[in-house]
């Protein structure tokens, strides 16, 4: 099936809804945070930003004014590196962080051959709209080791003033050269700001090999929404193709921030953190044959509404 038709049967509603009702069980989770939301939707129905805004409660820590305050207080940040302690103190200015040879080489060197191994016995596939493979943690045992790092955990917390959970992992083996985005509009919460992106470089990064780039200081701007888009309304029958009207919509936003975008030209082991809310994508790639292998995963926030913008799903989560 194309890429095309399979994205227009993904956007029809009711094979949307009847998909939610078919895994039930991991929107359990969701009827939850629409009732204490006092949401008044069926939970296998699609929701999107208009539906909730301003029914959350809560700013995650380092969001709120007195975040740093207590950021400080916290034994667990008081126990971090000095060089992490600085980064996260920078965190409400810059919106990311970075923490070099935060995972050991040999670990990342076995992350690439289990995915090397996986690809050849046709175990994990691209994803048909894009050159990415979701979800690896769940069939390579060095990315669930990756992503299960305490310390990961701890930084998640740390930033977000509350526990996280693992939502999804990607493994990248070539750049993205994605267009600048907002995690926000993909993995949306409510209330909004809980979601940290995790990218792991499994390599040594070089220009040309298409690095990724953000904006400090975006995760500022106004989040930007489906009602803030120039796009059809959709219908009863079919949800609205966004994807374009956004793209568009983000260049006017960064453009008329004149933030200076910054590459994250990283060696193997190195970590991006990142805000619910930065700016980022990937660079061109100028070096013919360029790999950029890289592994990034995103943490919602526990105890909030956790929903896709762009598709207007709730987030399915698998609760043991």
């Amino acid at each position: 099936m194309g890429a095309k038709i399979r994205n227009r049967l993904g956007r029809l509603r009711p094979v949307v809804a009847l998909n939610n009702v078919w895994r039930g069980a991991r929107l359990r989770w969701h009827r939850d945070r629409l009732r204490d939301l006092g949401v008044k939707k069926p939970w296998f129905g699609l929701l999107k930003h208009a539906d909730v805004a301003g029914k959350g409660k809560g700013v995650a820590r380092l969001d709120r004014p007195d975040g740093l305050d207590e950021l400080r207080s916290d034994p667990h940040f008081q126990g971090l590196p000095e060089d992490l302690q600085e980064s996260l103190i920078a965190w409400p200015e810059r919106g990311y962080l970075v923490a070099e040879g935060f995972f050991d080489r040999d670990l990342v060197a076995r992350l690439n051959d289990e995915l090397d191994g996986l690809m050849d016995a046709g175990t994990i596939r691209e994803h048909h709209l894009s050159p990415r493979f979701m979800d690896v943690h769940r069939h390579a045992e060095a990315a669930g080791e990756i992503t299960d790092d305490p310390r990961l955990a701890e930084m998640v917390e740390l930033i977000l003033g509350r526990p996280g959970w693992l939502f999804q992992t990607i493994a990248f083996i070539r750049g993205s050269q994605q267009n600048a985005h907002s995690d926000a509009f993909h993995m949306m919460t409510e209330p909004p700001g809980f979601l940290v992106g995790v990218w792991v470089a499994l390599e040594d990064i070089d220009e040309g090999s298409g690095p990724v780039f953000y904006l400090p200081g975006s995760h500022r701007l106004p989040y930007v929404m489906t009602e803030d888009l120039d796009v059809e309304p959709g219908s009863a029958l079919l949800v609205p193709d966004k994807n374009d009207a956004y793209v568009r919509r983000i260049r006017e936003v960064a453009d008329d921030a004149g933030t200076e975008p910054e590459r994250f030209v990283a060696r193997a082991g190195d970590v991006l953190f990142w805000h619910h809310n930065l700016l980022h994508g990937g660079t061109g790639i100028t070096r013919e044959g360029a790999t950029r292998r890289s592994l990034v995963a995103h943490y919602f926030g526990e105890d909030v509404l956790c929903y896709h913008e762009v598709t207007e799903r709730p987030v399915q989560r698998a609760i043991a």
